[in-house]
């Protein structure tokens, strides 16, 4: 009825597996062991996330407004498109008057 009492011995894959989790398991160790430290320190935290301050870009040369817009006092505003019926309308406005 009972067993021999001897484990049955494991095999490669097994050895193997639990080799590549026991150094997986070291390296989170590790890795936050010196998180902790370093939140300890104050190296991490508010002093590094405002850390050195960032230079301003400087502006680009030439115009600023998007093209399809006009400044029309003191604001930008979206420039009239031009229709064909009006550009014809002028065209035969100016033929009749020859």
């Amino acid at each position: 009825m009972g067993g021999s009492g001897d484990p049955a011995k494991k095999t490669a894959e097994q050895v193997a597996m639990e080799r590549r989790q026991k150094m997986q398991l070291e390296e989170e160790t590790a890795a936050s062991e010196r998180r902790l430290k370093a939140v300890a320190q104050k190296k991490i935290g508010k002093q590094s996330l405002l850390g050195q301050p960032i230079e301003q870009a400087e502006a680009p040369e030439g115009p600023t407004i998007t093209e399809g817009y006009m400044k029309s006092g003191g604001q930008v505003v979206k420039k009239p498109k031009k229709s064909l019926f009006g550009r014809a309308a002028s065209a035969a406005a100016m033929m009749a008057g020859r």
